[in-house]
């Protein structure tokens, strides 16, 4: 969704400010309060880390997390791992 927004931001000539790409950040918002994942003061939640620190996956970077309910610790590297996490699938 990013980049076909910015694709018709830029075809358009449209400035960063441009009222109609609030919905991705409200669709985002929407996602990550529901996925209700702890929020770390420095970076965010994990989800905000994968999304804006490794451009949703692309750099090859992972996160290992403890989940203390279950004892599993996960190393997402992939948006379906991320996903396994939040929903807390094995």
């Amino acid at each position: 969704m990013l980049e076909e927004e910015k694709q018709i931001a830029e075809a358009l000539d449209l400035g960063a400010e441009w009222k109609c790409a609030e919905w991705i950040e409200n669709y985002y918002e929407l996602l990550s309060e529901l996925s209700e994942l702890e929020e770390d003061q420095n970076i965010g939640t994990d989800l905000d880390w994968f999304c804006f620190e490794t451009n949703f996956g692309q750099y090859k970077d992972y996160c290992k997390v403890f989940d203390v309910a279950t004892g599993r610790t996960w190393r997402i590297t992939t948006p379906e791992i991320l996903y396994d996490y939040i929903t807390r699938n094995d």
